[in-house]
């Protein structure tokens, strides 16, 4: 009987054990899955992270792609519109170069019909001078002519008469030196020159309408001033063809 019990008793212990030891792995294991549960979570929230990092990346790429294509339109459009402007400023100095050999070509032919007259055309930068056999320059402060100019500016006159409908502009021009203030300037100067030269092709009889005067000071200087060759050179008068006040035509 003590045998039975006993073996009863170890059987109990024995079943005991073997409940205590799988519970004790059925907790690893719980413990385990929710282990793999929440790293398989962190997992999909990451991979759904840069899934959405990946959208906004594409997104923006698309974005900015949309702008640049813009950009690069209208730069386009700007550089054709550039290019337009650019072949009709080409087109417009193009008929200003043909228009000037057009009127030094007129003037050419008027003039060569007078070479006695000591009169000649000459283009310097894209301007046209009618030149005297003798210059025209003047003693520092004067506008006083001297003889040989006045023979000169009579030759002038005799063309002039002689055709009509050409048109000049007599421009006066100064060295840099300055007169005390308050009185005399080199406007005034430059003034006085080129009207001493209009009221002697008047006095010869050309008709007023054909003349234009202007004074430019010290500002367009043809030679140095800080020589005394350069000043002498800048006190001068020149004569230009004036087209905006008539146009050449044959006589």
């Amino acid at each position: 009987m003590r045998l039975i019990v006993r073996l009863l008793i170890f059987c109990l212990a024995i079943g005991s054990l073997q409940s205590c030891v799988s519970k004790k792995k059925y907790d690893e294991l719980e413990a385990s899955k929710m282990a793999t549960d929440k790293a398989l979570a962190e997992t999909q929230a990451s991979l759904k992270s840069l899934q959405d990092e990946k959208n906004k990346l594409a997104a923006d790429f698309e974005a900015e792609k949309t702008r640049l294509n813009g950009e690069i339109s209208s730069v386009r459009s700007e550089l054709n519109a550039q290019k337009g402007q650019i072949a009709q400023v080409q087109e417009k100095l193009t008929m200003t170069e043909a228009e000037l050999k057009k009127l030094k070509d007129e003037i050419n032919g008027i003039f060569a019909t007078y070479k006695d007259s000591g009169l000649s055309l000459e283009e310097r930068n894209g301007r046209l001078y009618v030149l005297t056999s003798e210059a025209m320059n003047y003693k520092s402060g004067s506008a006083r002519l001297s003889k040989s100019q006045r023979i000169a500016i009579d030759a002038l006159a005799e063309t002039l008469k002689k055709n009509p409908n050409v048109k000049i502009l007599v421009e006066g021009h100064t060295d840099d030196k300055q007169f005390p203030a308050g009185g005399y300037n080199n406007w005034d100067l430059s003034i006085s020159r080129a009207k001493e030269v209009v009221n002697r092709l008047v006095k010869r009889g050309v008709d007023e309408a054909q003349l234009s005067v202007v004074g430019r000071g010290e500002f367009v200087p043809e030679g140095d001033n800080k020589t005394t060759e350069g000043r002498k050179k800048n006190r001068r008068t020149v004569v230009l063809p004036n087209p905006d006040l008539g146009i050449l035509k044959d006589n």
